[in-house]
């Protein structure tokens, strides 16, 4: 089955149409019009749409397992007999690249203000960070477009806490309602969640919106550095 058949079985055995999928994870109905109908072969929205439809990402990306979680799946914690030791292989900069593997930029000096961050607008230090060449593509991603860097601020807690890294696909500069974008206004990279709105507006969302308002501005005021495709967070 392809993705969009996936998709339409899964939306029918829980009812679900697809405006009431689409406000639930935050995106147009065309969006989700595009993947049931086909005409969008992938997408970075597999995982909202599998966490709001109750289905294993696996099965809706590549129809791999069953759709949902066995009963013994669904408690929580994982069962012991599942657990398998990998070992763990240190690397450095000067170990070759495996065959799925990629080096992204890490602009490590440059700070994206999630809050009252600060940003220093040129790097030299060439830091890089590896990437398997699968996680892009399940983004959508090529290596070439792909950068990596630090969030300053809590605007964007809890989901992207101060001191996260985030990577974002520098070529997907087209506004999607409730993406989080990489965008340069006001003299700041900031790290935030767009709305485009009638009249040439543009709503930009904080995640920790009982501090941090949202804001609105002209939508030729702000600059799309790029969408983000993924981020890390540490513990401490």
């Amino acid at each position: 089955m392809t993705l969009a058949q996936r998709l339409r079985i899964a939306m029918a055995e829980v009812g679900i149409t697809q405006s009431s999928l689409a406000e639930k994870i935050g995106v147009s109905q065309a969006t989700i019009q595009k993947i049931v109908t086909g005409r969008t072969l992938r997408t970075a929205f597999l995982l909202p749409i599998a966490k709001a439809l109750n289905i294993r990402p696996e099965w809706l990306a590549e129809g791999v397992g069953e759709m949902r979680e066995t009963s013994i799946k669904q408690r929580d914690g994982v069962p012991m007999s599942e657990l398998v030791e990998i070992p763990i292989i240190t690397w450095d900069s000067s170990d070759p690249l495996e065959n799925d593997e990629v080096e992204i930029p890490f602009y490590k000096s440059i700070e994206l203000a999630a809050g009252n961050g600060r940003c220093v607008n040129e790097d030299y230090n060439g830091f890089k960070l590896r990437f398997s060449k699968a996680t892009l593509r399940r983004y959508g991603a090529e290596a070439k477009y792909a950068a990596a860097f630090p969030v300053s601020g809590d605007s964007m807690a809890p989901v992207i806490p101060n001191g996260s890294t985030v990577t974002i696909d520098r070529n997907h500069t087209k506004i999607v309602d409730g993406g989080i974008y990489v965008i340069e206004q006001d003299e700041l990279f900031r790290v935030k969640l767009l709305y485009r709105q009638p009249g040439g507006k543009l709503i930009i969302r904080s995640y920790n919106s009982s501090e941090f308002p949202d804001e609105t501005a002209d939508i030729d005021t702000v600059k799309i550095i790029g969408r983000v495709i993924n981020w890390s967070v540490m513990a401490w």
